[in-house]
């Protein structure tokens, strides 16, 4: 290693890490780096493959989930690489296409779940007007608007130079070193554009939707008290019942998301704005800490998912992939099985055409068969 290390950005006393610390720290980045490919692509798949998954919300979801997938695969090894060899070998203009794809899927992940609460609230605030507002074309017209936004305050900036410190020159020209070094001014505006300020937006917006989910909840409580007095409920409140707690679940859900979202990148953009104001005074090692906290949040979300039921069963079925095998899973074999039972049963209702056969007719299928065998020719 050269000299710039004692810019306390790398250890001056340490040329190569030792082979146990690059087999430790490797198997373990790159353990990290297999999930969050995998878990990414298995979301992704389960809102292609299935016809159920396919809502406006989990197209915003897939938006999210691509951007957690080029983190694993284009800017999450190279960090491991760096990490693992302790210096930067893939030269100096690769090094500008990491930092800029890092600053931008990062950008947004934080703008997709902004867009999300918003979809969120609409839903939760607005049930009757949901659908004819977002619609498919809108939700594609927001994510192509979150990735415009992203590739304007993160990339943009980095290729024209504006975040670069005079203090750190000699580091940029360096094909050994790369580390996204910035000035005082861009750190904060750019933490507070990519971070601070959508999550203020993202706070509010959930805190909107608990309160209204609360109210949701105890109108249910109060349908619910009154059918049982009344001992009937329509079809129509137990649908709107249902819509009700599928849209809790799914605020739930997203709020847990963003939750861990705010955990995992906190610490790194607290450390971002606080180390180019003090001149390196951040440790390199906590540093490099707080960035792989914000890594890891892109291999939780597909976990968080399967909390969700719907999620859970497609990753059950894409997993075990029973048609493959040519079997069913339970659930569906105890659904198609139901569903034959119900057709036959019809289909002899439907032929019988005297009263007998009537009289049977809620009787087990067998039964009615076996009786239907010693009928006599003039009762058919």
């Amino acid at each position: 290693m050269d000299s710039y290390i004692d810019n306390d950005t790398l250890s001056s006393t340490v040329d190569y890490p030792n082979i146990g610390y690059q087999l430790t720290v490797g198997t373990l980045l790159y353990a990290i780096i297999l999930v969050t490919v995998l878990g990414n692509i298995l979301v992704i798949c389960s809102v292609v493959s299935f016809r159920r998954l396919r809502t406006v919300t989990n197209y915003f979801i897939v938006s999210l989930a691509v951007s957690d997938l080029t983190i694993a695969t284009v800017v999450m090894p190279f960090s491991a690489a760096n990490q693992v060899l302790g210096y930067w070998s893939f030269g100096t203009i690769f090094c500008n296409i990491y930092v800029c794809l890092d600053v931008l899927c990062c950008t947004a992940s934080i703008i997709n779940l902004c867009m999300i609460s918003l979809d969120r609230y609409l839903a939760i605030t607005s049930p009757f007007t949901y659908y004819r507002r977002m619609t498919p074309l809108t939700a594609s017209i927001m994510i192509t608007v979150t990735y415009v936004v992203s590739v304007l305050i993160s990339v943009v900036p980095v290729i024209l130079g504006l975040h670069e410190d005079d203090r750190h020159r000699d580091l940029y020209d360096d094909p050994y070193f790369c580390v996204l070094l910035l000035n005082p001014t861009y750190a904060l505006v750019s933490s507070l554009i990519s971070f601070y300020v959508p999550t203020i937006v993202i706070l509010f917006t959930y805190a909107k939707i608990f309160c209204v989910a609360k109210k949701h909840q105890q109108k249910i409580h109060a349908q619910e008290d009154t059918a049982k007095r009344m001992k009937v409920l329509s079809a129509k409140d137990g649908k709107k019942r249902f819509s009700m707690t599928r849209e809790r679940k799914a605020a739930k859900t997203l709020a847990i998301i963003v939750g861990v979202f705010i955990l995992c990148w906190l610490p790194f953009f607290i450390l971002n704005i606080i180390d180019p104001y003090c001149f390196g005074c951040v440790p390199v090692t906590l540093f490099t800490i707080s960035v792989w906290l914000g890594y890891i949040n892109s291999c939780i979300n597909p976990f968080i998912y399967a909390f969700n039921s719907d999620f859970r069963r497609a990753f059950r079925k894409l997993l075990f992939c029973y048609k493959c095998r040519g079997i069913y899973d339970r659930e569906t074999s105890s659904i198609e099985a139901s569903k034959t039972q119900h057709e036959r049963r019809d289909s002899i209702s439907h032929v019988s055409c005297g009263p007998t056969m009537a009289h049977y007719n809620d009787h087990n299928i067998n039964a009615i068969t076996t009786e239907n065998n010693h009928l006599s020719p003039n009762h058919t």
